[in-house]
């Protein structure tokens, strides 16, 4: 039994590292191996390219099962038809940095074309053709034995790989450090759903790397891939274990990220309604710490809520998010607003925030001033505080503040008993934070009772009591109506008058 297949059978015959001048099995050892009866059909120039194991595939896209430096085995199955078709078939092989591809003698096997030959030639990827007398196991068999320390050094960097994913801290699991220390190379997990990335950084053509990231589906409750930055330094029996990592690392992160999303949905509803607020105050203690500082709201429009909700709850922030009827709103302390603004310009082009406020109870509040300053920002403007807001309008002369308020307000800014009955009634919701009870029981009245005159407000104004945009308006005409009714005129005033009228 001459050739490679003999020495490798034989116990006290030279090793195949001993008989090769390069540091692996190389593609040319196989075709100069008699016994193993491949030859050469194309791509001559690349019969120096390693192997370092060799695998039977026939579906029809080989590069999710091999990677680089395996030799791909195949009856043909596997081989599209047309010149085009191989033509690509060939330079896909090649680009996922497989060793080679040797095809059986079989009639299943499509005629080479003239195409997938000057391809390989092209590519310098070896194209072989095995004998119907060898079986696929024997290369399998020669392969594995020559390279048998290569496969002793892959137990023990699998040993590392998942010794450093059961040690390995929170921020190191998000941020992928200890597999890329490992594997020398970038790898990033991206929720198929949002984009949102759940491991690693966003990879793109500019890091150096020498062509786009490969992508690989994993195995997860939501649908998510992985991306690796430079996939030569990774072989399919690597690939399949690092995905099994991250499939695990990626579920564990995106269930936390959804717990605490779903959470803050929660607890954020429950704030701006008129139900547990001493509940809220022990579920913020326990989110925001008890010496509680100050906190903002963030109103903005989102193309994908879904996005911004998980891409809030990745963040390294607690915070509060909430899909209101015209405006996603985010809730978090001050020092975290750096971060959310941070997050949230990456998603959307347009952001308006609250001023600071220490009270639970101007939660109410904080929304419509996000929301005003939302809907007050210029176009060109991505980050709107509503501090300047405040401040232009308390520096407003009463002309100013009475178009303002007979524009939001109508009818309700008249002095008839029944519209002034009605502005009160607003002005106490909305100093109420818009609870329900709270109003009610400071009007003196039924909660229907309520219900119905802010039906009739709603009427009078064209404005509701439920939507933030409304809201934010109706508390710019109030704040203006408290600074101003009542005082003194200057020169540009009609003073004679107390009553707001609409223009």
């Amino acid at each position: 039994m001459p050739g490679l297949l003999c020495n490798l059978m034989k116990s006290d015959g030279p090793s195949y590292k001993r008989m090769n001048s390069g540091p692996v099995l190389q593609v040319a050892d196989i075709v100069a191996d008699q016994a193993l009866d491949t030859q050469v059909v194309a791509g001559a120039d690349g019969l120096g390219r390693a192997v370092l194991w060799a695998h039977t595939c026939e579906t029809a896209e080989p590069t999710r099962w091999l990677g680089p430096d395996e030799l791909l085995m195949t009856m043909g199955d596997c081989v599209p038809v047309g010149p085009r078709a191989q033509r690509a078939f060939i330079a896909g092989l090649a680009e996922a940095g497989l060793a080679g591809i040797t095809i059986g003698e079989e009639v299943v096997a499509p005629r080479y074309t003239r195409a997938l030959l000057d391809e390989a030639d092209r590519l310098c990827f070896p194209v072989l053709f095995t004998g119907p007398d060898t079986p696929f196991a024997a290369i399998g068999r020669a392969v594995a034995a020559a390279n048998a320390d290569e496969q002793t050094a892959h137990v023990l960097l699998l040993s590392r790989v998942y010794q450093r994913a059961t040690s390995q801290d929170e921020r190191e699991r998000r941020s992928g450090r200890g597999l890329r220390d490992i594997f020398h190379t970038a790898i990033s997990v991206i929720d198929d759903a949002t984009g949102c990335v759940v491991i690693g950084e966003p990879l793109g053509t500019d890091r150096g790397a020498t062509g786009p990231p490969q992508r690989r589906p994993l195995r997860t409750q939501r649908p998510t891939h992985m991306l690796v930055e430079d996939r030569s330094r990774l072989d399919a029996f690597s690939l399949v274990h690092l995905a099994q990592v991250l499939e695990v690392d990626t579920n564990a992160i995106l269930q936390d990220a959804e717990r605490d999303w779903q959470r803050g949905e929660s607890v954020f509803a429950a704030w701006l309604s008129d139900r547990d607020l001493y509940a809220t105050s022990h579920t913020l203690d326990e989110l925001w710490g008890e010496q509680r500082e100050a906190y903002r709201v963030v109103a903005s429009k989102v193309p994908e809520v879904a996005r911004a909700h998980l891409s809030l709850a990745l963040a390294a922030a607690p915070v509060l998010t909430l899909d209101a009827p015209d405006s996603f709103l985010a809730a978090c302390r001050d020092s975290d607003l750096a971060r959310v603004r941070e997050v949230l310009e990456t998603i959307t082009d347009r952001c308006g925030v609250s001023g600071p406020h220490l009270s639970l109870g101007d939660a109410g509040v904080a929304v419509a001033e996000a929301v005003a300053a939302l809907h007050s920002a210029a176009p060109d403007l991505r980050w709107r505080s509503f501090d300047g807001e405040r401040i232009s309008l308390l520096a407003r002369s009463r002309r100013e503040a009475r178009t303002l308020i007979g524009s939001v307000l109508g009818p309700l800014a008249s002095d008839g008993e029944r519209m002034s009955g009605l502005r009160t009634t607003l002005f106490a919701f909305l100093d109420n934070d818009l609870r329900w009870q709270a109003t009610a029981d400071q009007l003196g009245i039924h909660r229907q009772t309520l219900v119905y005159r802010l039906q009739q407000v709603e009427a009078a104004t064209t404005r509701s009591v439920r939507t933030t945009k409304d809201i934010a308006e109706l508390w710019l005409a109030r704040t203006a109506w408290a600074q101003f009714e009542g005082q003194p005129g200057r020169d540009d005033d009609d003073a004679s008058s107390r009553a707001w009228s609409p223009r």
